[in-house]
């Protein structure tokens, strides 16, 4: 026998009508002349079923957001009646309803620091493609601090007669002085809410002499802020974040220590080799990480299909020590591409990246320390940092899904006010989206939404699932192309977001350029949700 009940409310249900309806009856102002994002908007949420947070549920979820934040959000605080217009606004803000929090969590920053990942630069004051004859500036240096970098990259050699500069060995445009890049760290390495600590790492080729005057150069401008290890205390685990606040730590890069990695019956036998150092110089140095060679840079290129026993004694080095990766230099016949997401996999803290080259890498670098605040630590997962009762657990063997995540992006807008001068002088633009996750190789995926013809403010309304095996590994990417039939598509903009940060719900995912700067006005209007 039918349920006639049932199918009555299911009818109901689906009833063109509800969604608007909802809206006029909780806001004001309704006006079909309104700007056109939330009326389209409204038109695509009524068409969805009440299901799985879409549809009625979804407008109600919006509103009871709204209502709950309304005393939060300054410009609504006093308002006695809240009208459409002001649901457009929340609705359609970056600010206002964003995808993932900007707070940081100072509660999760008291473990050993070896414990998290840092965000990290390679050649931080270059200011060019990876070309010879580039200039380099503290500006590069200067942007990489304000935007949550905590390790910057010095080399350093001998400049005149008794002088340090800052340049590579083979490029010989004009350096720049040490101390102007000091200098430059000092003013900017630290906000009120960017506190947690600064990493210098220094490569230099100096003699003693020059060593010791570097020294002096460190101490001068940074006095107490310095991290100097106490030669009377055995360390068993380094301080965590939070007792290191607004402290200066000096690292130093290969050839000084090489470490390199033996076959061994019982694993890893690391080999630390020393080249001759002034010890007032050894005494400034309070932050040692080591850079991958033999088997534990083969652990972090091979196929972590089959993983080896190498790279398991990775993970077990990188629970306690810190390990620091970059980019071979380029063989583009030889070397496979370098994908930091592997060695994130590993547990290894400092993924080098140069912030003008390797620019899908850098997407990912910018949206891994997007997390926590932005403030530039991201906490491991504890199965990265924990032995258990079978050893060192390696995240790809044995894949289980653990969490499905669902995207629909509905719609998009603000390409007409960042993007014009690039797309659509002789049309409207054909734009698309390209969702990928990165992480473990099995969560791996690349998806497109339909090309939109002729639109500045496209709508889409396509969901996409992505089953995650890791999602605390995982890395979401949004990338917006105008469709061409006979040149490469052109980008309009792009964004990358921690999975494991996401709020759920609908939300105003912003857009990015090349270089990771904030498109003034280019979002996504896109629907999270777990299952």
């Amino acid at each position: 026998m039918v349920n006639l009940r049932k199918k009555f409310e299911m009818k109901q249900a689906n009833q063109p009508g509800r969604v608007p309806n909802y809206f006029r009856n909780q806001y004001h102002g309704y006006d079909d002349d309104m700007p056109n994002l939330l009326p389209t908007f409204i038109k695509l949420l009524d068409t969805e079923k009440d299901e799985d947070g879409a549809g009625l549920n979804a407008a109600e979820q919006i509103d009871r957001e709204l209502k709950s934040r309304k005393c939060d959000i300054l410009k609504f605080r006093n308002l006695t009646i809240l009208e459409l217009p002001h649901l457009n606004e929340f609705l359609f803000s970056t600010e206002l309803n964003p995808p993932i929090s900007d707070q940081v969590r100072h509660r999760d920053m008291n473990a050993p620091l070896s414990h998290y990942f840092i965000h990290t630069s390679l050649k931080s004051y270059f200011t060019g493609n990876n070309v010879f004859g580039r200039l380099y500036s503290i500006e590069p240096i200067i942007d990489a601090l304000k935007q949550g970098v905590r390790v910057v990259e010095l080399d350093l050699l001998p400049f005149g007669k008794d002088g340090i500069c800052v340049r590579p060995k083979w490029n010989f445009e004009k350096p720049l002085e040490l101390q102007e890049c000091l200098d430059a760290i000092k003013q900017h390495a630290f906000t009120p809410t960017r506190s947690y600590p600064v990493i210098i790492t220094i490569k230099d080729s100096l003699k003693p002499d020059l060593q010791s005057k570097v020294t002096q150069m460190i101490d001068q401008t940074f006095g107490d802020m310095v991290y100097h290890e106490d030669p009377q205390q055995s360390l068993e685990e380094f301080p965590s974040p939070a007792e290191l606040q607004n402290k200066i730590l000096i690292s130093r890069r290969p050839p000084t220590k090489l470490l390199y990695a033996k076959a061994v019956e019982n694993g890893v036998e690391l080999e630390i080799q020393e080249g001759s150092t002034d010890k007032n110089y050894q005494s400034v140095v309070g932050f040692h990480a080591v850079e991958p060679r033999g088997m534990l840079q083969k652990a972090l290129t091979d196929d972590v299909q089959q993983p080896g026993w190498y790279e398991r004694d990775v993970i077990s080095f990188t629970q306690n020590k810190f390990l620091r990766t970059r980019p071979k230099k380029r063989n583009l016949l030889s070397n496979p591409p370098y994908k930091p997401q592997r060695a994130w996999m590993h547990g290894a803290q400092m993924i080098a990246l140069s912030r003008q080259d390797d620019k899908e890498k850098l997407w990912l670098m910018q949206g891994m320390f997007r997390a926590n605040g932005g403030c530039g630590y991201v906490k491991k997962p504890n199965f990265l940092l924990n032995a258990g009762s079978s050893g060192v657990f390696y995240p790809t063997e044995n894949p289980v899904v653990v969490k499905t995540l669902k995207v629909k992006i509905y719609m998009g807008d603000g390409w007409i006010v960042d993007f014009k001068k690039r797309i659509g002088r002789l049309s409207k633009p054909d734009l698309y989206v390209r969702i990928s996750i990165a992480g473990v190789p099995h969560d791996e995926k690349i998806m497109n939404t339909t090309v939109k013809n002729n639109e500045w403010k496209p709508t889409w309304g396509e969901e996409f699932t992505f089953p995650l095996t890791y999602p605390d590994l995982a890395l979401i990417s949004f990338e917006v192309y105008d469709y061409e039939v006979s040149t490469a598509d052109a980008f309009c903009g792009q964004t990358c977001l921690p999975v494991s940060e996401l709020i759920e719900g609908i939300r105003a995912v912003p857009l990015y350029d090349e270089r990771g700067k904030a498109c003034s006005s280019t979002m996504l209007l896109t629907r999270f949700k777990w299952s």
